[in-house]
């Protein structure tokens, strides 16, 4: 299935998980960078990155142990629009 398919079938799970893990990296990466001159937005960046490791990448979630409430607050981010508003913030 090419790409022109994938548009006109509006199925974009796959690009997007890609590229939320793009965003993982990156939001890591920078914070590190970012650390000596903008501490607050570097924090943020992690944390935004811890929360995307158990929303995009349902793996860890198996392997690593979450309570109830993480579990609860992770599946708010389940729809996709929600999502994608997320990663426009």
């Amino acid at each position: 299935m090419g790409i022109f398919n994938e548009f006109a079938s509006r199925n974009f799970s796959l690009y997007a998980q890609w590229c939320g893990v793009i965003s993982i990296i990156l939001l890591v990466v920078l914070g590190v960078f970012c650390v000596a001159s903008n501490i607050p937005f570097a924090i943020i960046g992690w944390v935004f990155a811890f929360v995307l490791v158990f929303v995009e990448v349902p793996l860890c979630t198996k392997f690593c142990p979450t309570s109830p409430k993480f579990d609860n607050f992770v599946a708010k981010f389940e729809n996709a629009y929600l999502r994608a508003v997320l990663y426009l913030m």
